[in-house]
């Protein structure tokens, strides 16, 4: 198995800010539900570049040894059969992230859930990241990334009135941000993530599956009265 870059988190951008600050490089513009880069006009899929970002921050964490994935066989319907379940075990000595980015929140929330109940699933640690449902979760993640970034100062945050009556919260990004993203390479972002899908098939598949399953139980549904 071909070992994966480390990625440590002494930097000023975390592994998923510069996945979000060079979208094109890891999500490509499809038909319907695009979004906007930040740092030019381009746009790509919101689907594509969230489960990038998500990848890259669980991976990210994983490298730098502060989480432990763990591929578990588990008993399901009255243990008539066996589901695998993907988990992510905080470290006893976790290095520190930067404050507010995706990677500190996913080691935060799973040592949470594992003291709580042991439920620290990936798809459990990403469905409390996520907060609460909306229409677009995808697009949620993309803007709690933003969020995070912007409590350190790397993007400018301005409200905006939707329809004259909804506050929405949205993001520029700084000059001195963007140079900052220019001076740090993705390359070993992009070889983990390929390290990942091409070697470790395994946690590769159960990664994605569970992020889709966290994406969709966040994801509002329409409540249809036929009476």
């Amino acid at each position: 198995m071909a070992p994966n870059p480390t990625m440590y988190p002494g930097q000023p951008l975390s592994a998923s800010e510069l996945v979000l600050l060079n979208g094109e490089k890891f999500a490509k513009k499809v038909m319907m539900g695009n979004i906007q880069l930040m740092h030019t006009q381009e746009s790509v899929s919101v689907a594509q570049l969230g489960q990038a970002i998500l990848a890259a921050a669980v991976l990210a964490a994983e490298s730098s040894e502060n989480l432990q994935l763990e591929a578990r066989q588990e008993k399901a319907l009255f243990g008539l059969r066996k589901v695998a379940n993907l988990y992510a075990n905080p470290t006893p000595r976790p290095v520190e992230w930067p404050d507010s980015c995706l990677e500190a929140q996913l080691v935060q929330i799973a040592d949470r859930l594992k003291t709580k109940d042991g439920s620290n699933q990936v798809s459990n640690i990403l469905y409390a990241w996520l907060r609460e449902d909306s229409g677009s979760p995808w697009q949620t993640a993309i803007e709690l990334v933003k969020a995070g970034m912007a409590q350190r100062g790397l993007l400018e945050a301005y409200e905006q009135k939707s329809l004259k009556i909804f506050t929405v919260t949205r993001y520029t990004l700084p000059e001195s941000t963007k140079a900052l993203a220019a001076q740090q390479s993705i390359h070993p972002i992009q070889q983990m993530l390929s390290n990942c899908e091409d070697y470790r098939k395994d946690v590769w598949d159960f990664l994605i599956k569970q992020t889709k399953k966290a994406i969709k139980d966040r994801t509002e549904q329409d409540d249809v009265d036929f009476d």
